[in-house]
């Protein structure tokens, strides 16, 4: 079990959002809350989650991702994965959210 850190900027237009730990179910209850809150102070037509530093995800690490879509998503927003781990990314593929989703290689293709 990884300790989770989650670090905010703003450029452009985007919210980008790095997140380092693993996304499960330990940590994704403080994690879909800690990005709803600050999604209340931001106006941004993007949320980027920069997935970098991020090595596992479980299925409730993956709830909480959709359910963050949804969120942004109702407020005409645009919410985009970065940089996925290919073992993160082998997820996303078998359970098919890659077709949910839109994932990126990298930050610079945002």
């Amino acid at each position: 079990m990884n300790d989770m850190k989650i670090n905010f900027a703003q450029e452009e237009g985007k919210l980008i959002v790095s997140v380092s730990g693993d996304i499960d179910a330990y940590h994704s209850g403080d994690f879909k809350k800690t990005i709803r809150e600050k999604l209340k102070s931001v106006d941004a037509d993007m949320v980027v989650l920069d997935m970098s530093n991020v090595a596992y995800i479980d299925s409730a690490g993956l709830g909480s991702l959709v359910a963050l879509l949804k969120d942004v998503r109702t407020k005409g927003k645009e919410f985009v994965l970065a940089s996925l781990k290919p073992n993160v990314k082998r997820i996303f593929e078998m359970t098919r959210l890659d077709r949910v989703f839109k994932i990126v290689d990298t930050l610079g293709e945002v």
